[in-house]
């Protein structure tokens, strides 16, 4: 239980970050600008919370590369269910439109690419965690 605790609060801060820097950027400049400033930002910050992830449970070395992979695939699942309510169901249901069915099409590569820079983010958490142990 305390492992669920943590996968979907370290998820709930990536995502929290992502919202706000993506929103204020894409609203203050444009939609690309959200997109680099998301691409530049959440990949730091995923290494972080992914090393602060294995720190706080205290994952073995051995056991490391397979907790990361296992949080990735939690945090994609978790962000693709929560992408699909906000942008499939609730922005259209609370502007009074239809649902946007090809949500994932209308964002892709964009949004497929921010899920295949959480593997990065797992690598580079997983050795600075690596590094930590060493120490």
């Amino acid at each position: 239980m305390r492992k669920c605790i943590w996968i979907v609060g370290s998820f709930a801060i990536m995502y929290l970050i992502a919202t706000i820097v993506g929103f204020a950027s894409y609203l203050l400049i444009n939609p690309l600008a959200m997109w680099i400033s998301v691409f530049t930002l959440m990949p730091i910050v995923s290494a972080l919370l992914m090393y602060w992830y294995l720190v706080r449970m205290r994952i073995s070395r051995q056991a490391s590369l397979a907790e990361v992979f296992y949080l990735v695939l939690a945090w994609i699942a978790l962000s693709f269910g929560l992408d699909a309510a906000t942008y499939i169901f609730i922005i259209p249901s609370v502007s009074h439109t239809a649902s946007n069915w090809t949500f994932f099409r209308d964002q892709s590569p964009w949004i497929w690419l921010s899920y295949a820079v959480l593997l990065i983010s797992a690598i580079i958490g997983r050795k600075l965690y690596l590094r930590r142990l060493n120490a």
